[in-house]
């Protein structure tokens, strides 16, 4: 509607008419690439925003073992070629036989789960002659169904309450703080007055997340999101983190950091040691090799310094409470 902020989600989900761009002008045209396993549910509405907003030559899929709809829906959009990718382990080797597969002089690689905004290719296109690589920044839009543990506050959101719980103890309510509390109060509001407040765990409700124009509106810097993973998942994860920093990239000091934490992982979980792991790095990549060491020889000293701390606690404990130590 007129005068209304532009709302991202909106435009999601509304009917989006197909634009071929590439039809109406085809000069600057590209390959696009998109390796792919599964997608989500604005997958075809994404593929409208690229198609709207780049001269698309060819859209070059790689079917990593779909097991959805994925792979058909691409299908309906014009000049799409699909390759069977399945039988490859990585990511990375699917990426190098699409970008090997480009014809056209400049490519996109896109992910599934992004969408264009309008003008994102015209502002792309005029710094080609500036980099021969480069990304923008992303904006997350977070849709994610997930369930709020809170052990601490009132179920809060949709709740059912007797009128006479409230009777004696609402006016207790001035016109002041009671803000973003408000849970806290009305339970306390019940039980002063002896009467029953719960929570109950046989229904639920959805509580949406989203920007509202506001005079008190607080702008979201940051969304953390934990996902359950299996132990296979976990060490697939942390294998492939760790071995594909050390065989493709030189060491720096963040790249090392990342490598230290998913071998600490694989040492937790009993999948390898770091004897084993450094032996690996002295055949694939030895560069490597004295970063790591040091690593070793801190996390070996850390842990003979924390040994001893408990140690020397348990002797304090055992002398104060008059037992011999052992």
């Amino acid at each position: 509607m007129t005068g209304e902020p532009r709302s991202i989600f909106r435009e999601y989900f509304s009917e989006q008419p197909f634009v071929d761009r590439f039809a109406a002008d085809a000069s600057a045209a590209v390959d696009v690439i998109i390796p792919i396993l599964h997608t989500n549910e604005l997958w075809r509405t994404n593929l409208l925003s690229l198609y709207r907003e780049i001269p698309i030559h060819r859209l070059l899929i790689g079917d990593g073992g779909c097991q959805d709809d994925s792979l058909d829906i691409a299908k309906g959009f014009p000049r799409v070629e699909i390759f069977d990718h399945t039988s490859f382990v990585s990511l990375g080797f699917s990426l190098r036989k699409l970008i090997e597969a480009v014809r056209t002089e400049w490519f996109i690689y896109v992910h599934s789960d992004v969408y264009l905004p309008p003008g994102w290719f015209d502002v792309m296109h005029s710094h080609q002659a500036s980099y021969d690589w480069f990304g923008c920044p992303q904006r997350l839009t977070v849709m994610v169904e997930y369930p709020l543990v809170d052990e601490v506050r009132p179920y809060a959101g949709s709740q059912m309450g007797r009128k006479a719980a409230f009777e004696n103890g609402i006016s207790r309510i001035d016109d002041d703080y009671v803000y973003r509390q408000e849970d806290f109060v009305l339970a306390d509001i019940v039980h002063k007055a002896g009467f029953r407040e719960g929570r109950i765990e046989d229904t639920f409700h959805y509580h949406q997340l989203a920007h509202r124009p506001s005079p008190w509106a607080r702008k979201l810097r940051r969304v953390v999101l934990e996902a359950e993973e299996t132990p296979a998942e976990a060490v697939r994860a942390a294998t492939m983190q760790a071995r594909g920093i050390v065989k493709y990239l030189d060491p720096e000091p963040l790249l090392e950091a990342w490598v230290r934490v998913n071998v600490d992982r694989l040492v937790e979980l009993e999948q390898t040691t770091w004897d084993e792991f450094l032996a690996w790095v002295e055949s694939t990549r030895p560069v490597w090799l004295p970063q790591l060491r040091e690593h070793v020889r801190k996390r070996a000293r850390n842990e003979t310094r924390s040994g001893r701390l408990m140690a020397a606690i348990r002797r304090r404990w055992a002398a104060l409470r008059g037992i011999e130590p052992a």
